[in-house]
């Protein structure tokens, strides 16, 4: 008869410890592995610092109603909003808020904008010694970007050559649906005084737009979300 040695059912289960089962990387490769966990931990870190950052808001003030050059500024005009905000945009904070009631509108500040200092002034927009005349003008004869606060040369034109000149600042820029028939919309225009009468009267004055000047004030900041 023929026979089949055994092994001790002992020694099977020591050998089967012994025995490595399952997938053992090598060391070079575990490296590996630990490296990119490490890097994977980074991202999930940084990701979460970034969206983080995206919930801090700061309360800042907004107009409400649409402020003239001119005007003064009520409280009534103003709320205050919360937006995610760039820190090195310039608006006024909320606890800031009295730099800008009953301060004069420097330029037309739209509802909806987020209001910034050099929007207001403390004193009335047409200094001493100074006039507003109004003209009416096509939209070809005014430059592009031409707008309130906007620094001026006004030339007064007659039989074809330009004559006085003089320098002035828009006070307030029309529309030209003031006037659908004619296409001609207002253009008010401050001017020193004593030259202000001449222009008012003169038929046809022409506009150059200046460079702006340290003072003009910068372009509005509107909220995402003017409800």
């Amino acid at each position: 008869m023929a026979m089949t040695e055994r092994r001790p059912a002992t020694q099977v289960a020591s050998d089967a410890r012994a025995e490595p089962r399952g997938f053992r990387p090598a060391s070079r490769r575990r490296a590996r592995i630990a490296g990119g966990a490490a890097l994977a931990a980074i991202a999930v870190g940084g990701n979460v610092l970034v969206y983080s950052s995206l919930d801090d808001t700061t309360d800042v003030v907004q107009a409400v109603s649409n402020i003239r050059p001119g005007d003064v500024v009520t409280s009534e005009d103003l709320r205050i909003v919360e937006v995610d905000l760039d820190s090195t945009v310039p608006v006024v904070r909320a606890d800031q808020i009295g730099l800008v009631v009953n301060q004069y509108a420097r330029t037309y500040i739209a509802a909806g904008s987020l209001v910034i200092p050099e929007f207001v002034q403390s004193t009335p927009l047409v200094a001493p010694g100074r006039s507003v005349i109004a003209l009416e003008v096509r939209p070809t004869q005014v430059p592009a970007n031409v707008r309130e606060r906007s620094r001026v040369e006004l030339v007064v034109v007659s039989d074809g050559a330009p004559g006085m000149r003089a320098e002035g600042r828009v006070v307030d820029l029309g529309s030209s649906s003031n006037d659908s028939a004619t296409g001609v919309f207002p253009l008010s225009v401050e001017l020193p005084a004593d030259v202000a009468a001449d222009f008012a009267a003169a038929e046809q004055v022409e506009i150059v737009l200046l460079d702006p000047a340290a003072d003009a004030a910068p372009d509005p900041v509107f909220d995402g979300d003017d409800g």
